[in-house]
C-alpha cells in the first residue's frame, strides 16, 4: 500500500500533466509548493543545488518501485548527458487536493514552473531558501557566490519573476 509520501508524487506528477523533466526540477517544484501550503511532511535542507528532500527522494523511489504508480525513463542532452523524466499513467486526476493545495490551484502553480528553465527554478527555489530560511539580508551576492556559473543578472531577474507570479515573497 502506498504511503503519502508516495501519494504526494504521484499527485504532484499527474497535476504536472502526468510528466515532470529532471529530479532538481522536480525537488525544487515540491519545496516551492511547500512554502505555498502543501504541507507534503517533507523536510528540506540546502545542498548543492538548493533546498533537498532526501524523504522526497526517498519517496519517489518508493512509488516507482513499490506501488508502480511512477515511472523515472532517462533521457540524454545534446551533450549525452543523462536527465530523469517522472511520468504516471494517469493524467486526468480528479482529485479535489495536491497535498493541502487545491487540485486546480496546484496544476496551475506547477504550470508556471513547467513553463520555466530548470535553471530558474533552481535559482528561484534557492532564493526563497536564502532569504527565508538562512535569513541572509544580501540574498543576491550569497546566491551568485554559491552559484556563480548560473546566477548571471537575467536568469536571476526571471527567477524573481518566477517567485512573484507564484506569490511567494523576494522583497
Amino acid at each position: 500500500m502506498a504511503d503519502k509520501g508516495q501519494i504526494l508524487v504521484r499527485e504532484v506528477i499527474e497535476a504536472a500533466g502526468g510528466e515532470v523533466v529532471g529530479r532538481i526540477r522536480l525537488q525544487k517544484i515540491v519545496y516551492l509548493l511547500e512554502q505555498l501550503g502543501l504541507k507534503s511532511g517533507f523536510s528540506f535542507s540546502y545542498y548543492h543545488y538548493g533546498p533537498y528532500s532526501e524523504g522526497l527522494a526517498e519517496a519517489v523511489e518508493r512509488a516507482q518501485f513499490f506501488d508502480k504508480s511512477v515511472r523515472e525513463d532517462t533521457g540524454y542532452t545534446a551533450y549525452g548527458n543523462p536527465f530523469s523524466i517522472y511520468s504516471t499513467s494517469n493524467t486526468s486526476s480528479h482529485a479535489e487536493f495536491v497535498g493541502a493545495l487545491k487540485a486546480d490551484e496546484a496544476r496551475r502553480l506547477i504550470q508556471l514552473m513547467k513553463a520555466e528553465q530548470s535553471v530558474v527554478i533552481e535559482l528561484a527555489a534557492t532564493i526563497h531558501w536564502l532569504k527565508h530560511k538562512e535569513k541572509i539580508t544580501n540574498w543576491k551576492a550569497e546566491l551568485k557566490r554559491r552559484k556563480a556559473s548560473k546566477a548571471d543578472d537575467v536568469k536571476i531577474q526571471q527567477a524573481e519573476r518566477l517567485l512573484d507570479a507564484l506569490h511567494l515573497d523576494v522583497s
